[in-house]
């Protein structure tokens, strides 16, 4: 890739010829991922270091006549949600690719508003520890219930 390029719209082009956005499993999993052969490491570690989230793994072959692959993945529903979607939505560009993506994406959505179970926040002005109970954090029930 010549240094001049824009990384973002190189990403986008490439995901519209390598990516894929899957919806499996009741209930559902939502991932985005790109998986090329072992050699193309690079261009999966580029996705990893671009975005800042998700996993690169390495599988063997499959078969003999296979190269062995490796895959950059993304499943948080958060991570896809904030991270992903907004991204897509701005640089992939019109293709079969794309109309994949929105369809993937209004499910995505619609689960992630709907369906999806997310850990709420204390209800203690300016704490963003994960709720326990009664509505607070650990600290915050310790303080105000004792053990």
């Amino acid at each position: 890739m010549p240094p001049a390029t824009d990384v973002a719209a190189f990403i986008g082009g490439f995901v519209a010829a390598e990516g894929s956005f899957v919806k499996s499993g009741r209930p559902p999993t939502f991932t985005f991922a790109i998986a090329l052969g072992a050699a193309d490491r690079g261009s999966c570690a580029l996705m990893r270091s671009q975005f800042g989230i998700g996993h690169v793994s390495a599988y063997r072959r499959r078969q003999e006549h296979f190269d062995d692959e490796i895959c950059f993945q993304v499943r948080r529903l958060k991570h896809l949600v904030e991270v992903i979607v907004p991204f897509m939505d701005e640089h992939l560009p019109p293709s079969h690719k794309r109309e994949q993506y929105l369809a993937w994406r209004a499910e995505l959505l619609d689960y992630w508003e709907n369906h999806a179970r997310r850990r709420r926040c204390c209800t203690v002005e300016g704490c963003d520890a994960p709720q326990r109970a009664k509505g607070v954090c650990r600290r915050h029930y310790y303080e105000r219930f004792g053990c």
